[in-house]
């Protein structure tokens, strides 16, 4: 799939995807469901539970090599999320996004750079991009990416080698520079959550603290909950 886009082109019509500022203003957690998490539920029924809890955005993030099996399972996932009006996304592969019509790829620091996927998408898909300092955000800003990830803002322990802590410092700076919707991700529990959006944040990534619990859509809730109480949000 290749784009009609001119090289250096980043204005990309805001009518050709998702709102995902809007989308994220009515349910701010973005859930992702890491192969190596441990869930206690299947990647499908883990969707499932999600989208009744009123999750909207969640991504698929494996770091082994993908095969069949995980291409497979992304086309069911993206399937089943974009018929109950979610966003899915995969993580690192664009050419498997592709394949799986999933709605984006979230791309790292060594990944397919922006510029490169998105002339391999084309216009309408989304991409997310990891940011951990402020020249890296910087530069996220003027490529052609949907959102912006910044972390880790607390301790993580869901990577092996795992970037600096950011802190808040860093998503209210992050913040003051784009209006890109902007994706805290590291360390983020039930608790902090909430300081992350006063921060700046339009959204929390939360992987382990989500799936790690016996009742996945009860958390949730309890998730969505404590984040709309504490930002102010409908």
């Amino acid at each position: 799939m290749t784009s009609d886009k001119q090289d250096g082109e980043n204005n990309i019509p805001e009518s050709a995807r998702f709102d995902l500022a809007s989308v994220f203003l009515h349910a701010p957690l973005y859930a992702i469901l890491d192969t190596a998490a441990g869930s206690a539920a299947p990647a499908e029924a883990a969707v499932e539970a999600l989208l009744r809890a009123g999750v909207r955005v969640m991504q698929y993030r494996h770091k082994e090599p993908f095969r069949s099996a995980q291409v497979d399972a992304c086309a069911v996932l993206a399937r089943k999320i974009r018929e109950a009006g979610g966003v899915f996304f995969v993580n690192d592969r664009a050419d498997v996004a592709d394949l799986s019509g999933a709605d984006g790829v979230h791309l790292g620091q060594d990944d397919l750079p922006p510029e490169k996927a998105r002339r391999f998408l084309g216009q309408a898909p989304l991409i997310g991009y990891s940011t951990h300092t402020l020249e890296q955000a910087r530069l996220a800003a003027a490529a052609p990416v949907d959102y912006i990830a910044v972390g880790p803002v607390f301790p993580t322990q869901t990577k092996k080698n795992p970037d600096p802590v950011v802190g808040l410092s860093l998503v209210s700076q992050v913040r003051s520079l784009t209006n890109k919707p902007l994706v805290a991700i590291g360390g983020i529990t039930m608790e902090n959550a909430p300081s992350v959006l006063a921060a700046g944040a339009d959204a929390v990534a939360v992987i382990r603290e989500l799936l790690a619990g016996p009742d996945l859509e009860q958390r949730a809730r309890q998730f969505l909950a404590a984040l709309k109480a504490g930002s102010g949000r409908p």
